[in-house]
């Protein structure tokens, strides 16, 4: 949804079958069976288990796979750096005007196995997310106590950054209808300028309409939303969960998991 800076469910569709709570559970339990494993091999494995329940489950995976390829580059630009940092036993140099850049094997492997692990990792969450509506969200935290304070928060972040980025795309599309690009080095820099300020400026007008709307909805008054609670069908995805837990396990046996908790 552009309106978001997750991939919500537009409009008011209702989730059917399991409960949002019973959907973010379960995916940090996933999380956290991903986040353990030092196997490549194994975490490609589950990202191709998810991308099979995903597709079964009629996930959006355009708006899925749009919004982690930009995770993804950001988090891949750090990774980069680890063979050459990271390890002792050296793959190759490269000559630089500043010395040689030693890679390390072990840095290489751990850089891939992060990698890999953070693109099955926020694929996981975006997916389970574009199956929730934005209140459906809210209610899975509210029932799980995070307090009304955050909860508020996190509504206006993820609904109104989208909107602050969208308002300075459309000044700078303007700008460069108007020749921004033509003009010299000082005109640029002052255009630039003057849409900073134009940004923030209408940014902040925009905050206090917005807060004038959420107090006239009775915001800070008590709480806004209610827990979403959880469903009979829930216990499905619990079986699933410990499924996959021994599914992994009997991939790596050495494997402790969740299991020795």
């Amino acid at each position: 949804m552009n309106g978001f800076l997750l991939p919500f469910k537009e409009g008011n569709t209702q989730l059917v079958r399991f409960s949002p709570t019973a959907i973010f559970i379960a995916s940090i339990a996933t999380a956290i069976i991903i986040s353990t494993q030092t196997d490549p091999i194994i975490v490609v494995i589950m990202l191709t288990l998810l991308t099979i329940g995903g597709t079964i489950a009629r996930t959006r995976w355009r708006i899925v796979i749009r919004l982690v390829a930009r995770f993804e580059l950001v988090i891949l630009f750090w990774i980069f750096f680890i063979p050459f940092l990271y390890g002792e036993t050296l793959l190759f140099a490269i000559p630089t005007p500043f010395g040689l850049l030693n890679t390390y094997t072990e840095g290489l492997e751990l850089g891939i196995l992060f990698g890999i692990r953070m693109l099955t990792l926020i694929t996981l969450f975006t997916a389970a997310l574009s199956h929730m509506t934005l209140i459906e969200f809210i209610q899975a935290l509210r029932t799980l106590r995070i307090p009304i304070s955050i909860l508020g928060s996190l509504l206006i972040m993820l609904r109104y950054i989208p909107v602050f980025i969208a308002e300075r795309s459309r000044m700078q599309d303007a700008q460069e209808l108007r020749g921004l690009d033509r003009g010299t080095r000082a005109r640029r820099i002052l255009s630039m300028g003057y849409m900073v300020g134009s940004t923030i400026d209408r940014a902040l007008d925009r905050s206090m309409v917005v807060y004038d709307a959420m107090t006239l909805r009775g915001f800070g008054r008590g709480t806004m939303v209610k827990g979403a609670g959880f469903r009979n069908t829930d216990v499905i995805l619990g079986f699933v969960v410990v499924l996959l837990v021994l599914f992994v396990h009997h991939l790596d046996p050495s494997w402790q998991g969740v299991i020795s908790i």
